[in-house]
């Protein structure tokens, strides 16, 4: 069995605002970077340092479709590309065949085996070949997932789970607004296709399916619905600076409906939007059973969490068996400032 080693050599695959966080994390913790990768642009060739705002480190940004990945001595990989595992595989490819074990940013990733079977079987068969564990964390780790999971302990019987939340999703970067589809028209909306598999199709069905999952439930059916969120006011954003009109997108809603063999009924309610002044982000998972409750999560830093997150699941990663490993396999995050 693999251990955790308390310093390990660190790779970053995508140095957008997550990855760029991932970077500083570990030299905060004195983890020596022995990777970093981009897709073509200006940051392939700057040091690493002086790309995220600091010293140099001796490190320059490869351009990940041409880097020779045969030389690479990492321990861990961070990966920061995109929500799709069809997307991200080729870094799969790259650092597991190199002898890194992942962890990615990235929805799908939280539960590939049943999100993308084919995808999630060859990444099994080469984190068996090479002796490496992978997991997809992030945000959702804690506040949409394991919340879930710890909301029904006191329980004796469940009858549902509602998960209600409120994101205001340009925290992690404006263009994400944008691709929610702030300040279209309805029409644009249903053109650019938001709502689609290329856009934020399947996203929002994730969290439930992984609570469904660790909760051991079988889940029989599953419906998706997504819109776009409208108000009847014009609305000033401080993100955009601009003003969205009334009857025009400030984002999406997206609705998922879960049941299962055991009578069990999931609910999924998620705004990811722009926000109205002193609005802050909420998560609320309402169990109804024996007893009823809710567990709120307020999200006061969101845009430093979801790095932060996949950070502290570092020490597991290293630490776990090779092959896939699901969040909710292991215990629930635990805070790096502690070790």
């Amino acid at each position: 069995m693999k251990t955790s080693n308390i310093s390990p050599r660190i790779a970053v695959y995508g140095l957008g605002f997550v990855g760029q966080q991932l970077a500083g994390f570990a030299l905060d913790k004195g983890w020596k970077i022995v990777g970093a990768y981009n897709r073509a642009g200006d940051k392939v060739g700057q040091d690493l340092g002086t790309l995220i705002g600091r010293e140099p480190i001796g490190l320059l940004v490869e351009d990940c479709e041409a880097a020779n990945y045969s030389q690479l001595n990492a321990d861990l990989a961070f990966v920061a590309v995109s929500d799709r595992l069809e997307d991200n595989f080729p870094s799969y490819q790259r650092l597991m065949s190199a002898g890194a074990n992942i962890l990615c940013h990235g929805a799908e990733s939280c539960n590939p085996r049943r999100l993308n079977p084919a995808i999630a079987e060859q990444i099994q068969t080469l984190a068996l070949e090479h002796g490496v564990t992978f997991t997809g964390s992030g945000i959702w780790d804690m506040t949409r997932i394991w919340a879930g999971i710890l909301s029904v302990g006191p329980n004796t019987e469940i009858e549902s789970m509602t998960h209600t939340s409120f994101t205001d999703i340009a925290r992690q970067g404006v263009h994400l607004l944008r691709f929610c589809g702030a300040g279209l028209t309805v029409k644009e909306f249903e053109e650019k296709s938001v709502a689609g598999n290329g856009g934020l199709g399947g996203i929002a069905i994730i969290p439930p399916l992984c609570v469904a999952d660790a909760l051991g439930l079988d889940v029989i059916d599953v419906k998706e619905k997504v819109e776009p969120i409208i108000w009847e006011e014009d609305h000033q954003s401080h993100w955009l600076n601009e003003t969205i009109p009334a009857g025009h997108v400030v984002g999406t809603r997206m609705h998922v409906d879960i049941s299962t063999r055991e009578g069990v009924t999931l609910h999924n309610c998620f705004e990811y939007r722009d926000f109205k002044p002193n609005e802050v982000e909420q998560l609320i998972w309402k169990v109804k059973g024996k007893p009823s409750m809710e567990v709120r999560i307020v999200r006061e830093a969101s845009h430093m969490a979801s790095a932060s997150s996949l950070f502290n699941r570092a020490p597991d990663v290293l630490a776990a068996e090779p092959g896939i490993r699901e969040i909710w396999t292991y215990q629930p995050l635990r805070s790096s400032a502690l070790n």
